[in-house]
């Protein structure tokens, strides 16, 4: 089933008036719609989809003007989408570019909104190979098990090599506390957090981990096609 999310990118601009921030009444402000677009945006996942699904609607960056004594005439927003299934993120993604309009309208400005030229599909573990794969990966892992997770909404681009091929993803894990004496960072933050750091001895379970898989399923492939030739002979 799906492991990991679906994910569109977006950059939302509102055109409004620019003018002397000490005459706004002669102004468009197209900050104030920003902000209201932000929280607004923040209801579609809270109040329009069942609590049972899955989705996110993150704003991630905002940009506008560059003086404190203009308001200028646009604002922009970029942010991302993710959802578990790729109806539900096509969804989202359009209810994001109503959410954009209407307040953009409501505010006497206009809206404008581009996304990625291709969104990622959800990542999903194809059932047979993932079964079989797990217990591969048993032989390698230190507690001598795989452990199940939960889906995550982070999204990744060997989803796509996932739609064409039968696939399965295997997250190797890694933290630490690190050591400051010698300078050792620790490796139990997020990813995209700002202290991450890659824990290195991790490295060679990632490296076994894919010559056990290749290894393996070059030797099943050779006896699948051993036992056909048999059957073959004997009829």
């Amino acid at each position: 089933g799906p492991l990991m999310a679906a994910a569109e990118m977006f950059t939302i601009t509102i055109h409004g008036k620019g003018g002397h921030a000490a005459m706004p009444h002669l102004t468009i402000d197209p900050i104030v719609a920003a902000s209201s677009l932000v929280s607004n945006l923040q209801s579609i996942v809270s109040r329009t989809i069942s609590p049972l699904e899955s989705g996110v609607i993150s704003v991630t960056a905002i940009s506008a003007g560059d003086a404190f004594n203009v308001i200028p005439a646009s604002a922009t927003l970029k942010g991302t989408i993710r959802a578990l299934s790729t109806d539900m993120l096509m969804s989202l993604r359009d209810r994001v570019g109503r959410m954009a309009e209407t307040t953009a309208s409501l505010h006497g400005c206009n809206a404008t909104i581009a996304y990625s030229p291709d969104f990622y599909p959800p990542t999903v573990n194809d059932a047979e190979l993932h079964e079989w794969s797990t217990g591969v990966g048993a032989l390698v892992s230190h507690e001598g098990k795989v452990r199940d997770t939960v889906p995550t909404m982070g999204g990744e681009d060997f989803a796509f090599l996932a739609e064409a091929v039968p696939s399965t993803f295997f997250f190797v894990g890694q933290g630490s506390g690190g050591d400051e004496r010698y300078h050792v960072p620790r490796t139990d933050y997020g990813l995209h957090h700002p202290s991450f750091a890659l824990d290195e001895e991790v490295l060679p379970i990632g490296v076994e981990l894919h010559a056990n898989l290749a290894l393996r399923s070059l030797k099943k492939l050779v006896s699948s096609e051993e036992s056909e030739e048999i059957t073959k002979a004997e009829l």
